[in-house]
């Protein structure tokens, strides 16, 4: 798996189910606002669009390619797992308690050796207080 940042989504099998579940949910505007051309940014492009559809269906991408038992995943599909929640936190979207906890649970067991070891240790303590601070469901 590639990693291009200490982001929990910033590694290639998040980044893949991210983009799959955007373009489920949103078709051809996903897919229009993604073009070269397009002034804006990957990252707010998904600021603009994403939502609880987004979340589910970028869950269901990644089962897809990983299956839905979290039983038979390694840690770095476990990682991956964790940013599709985190970046749907960061941008606001409530999420059910089950996928913020199973997210959390995965972040607070990473086992990963990471080159930049203290960004990654920062970066992890970031998305755990924001997943904690996360709206739910039920809150919402």
């Amino acid at each position: 798996m590639g990693h291009w940042g200490v982001k929990s989504y910033e590694n290639d099998d998040a980044g893949d189910a991210l983009d799959a579940g955007f373009a489920q949910a949103h078709g051809q505007a996903y897919e229009e606002l993604m073009d070269d051309d397009n002034p804006l940014s990957p990252e707010q492009v998904q600021a603009k669009l994403a939502n609880e559809a987004t979340l589910r269906a970028t869950i269901e991408a990644f089962e897809n390619e990983f299956g839905s038992n979290t039983a038979e995943w390694d840690e770095s599909a476990r990682l991956a797992y964790a940013g599709i929640v985190v970046r749907h936190a960061e941008l606001q979207v409530p999420l059910s308690r089950a996928v913020r906890d199973q997210a959390r649970e995965f972040l607070k067991n990473e086992d990963i050796d990471w080159e930049e070891a203290t960004m990654r240790r920062l970066r992890r303590d970031k998305e755990l207080r924001l997943l904690e601070e996360a709206k739910t469901l039920d809150d919402a």
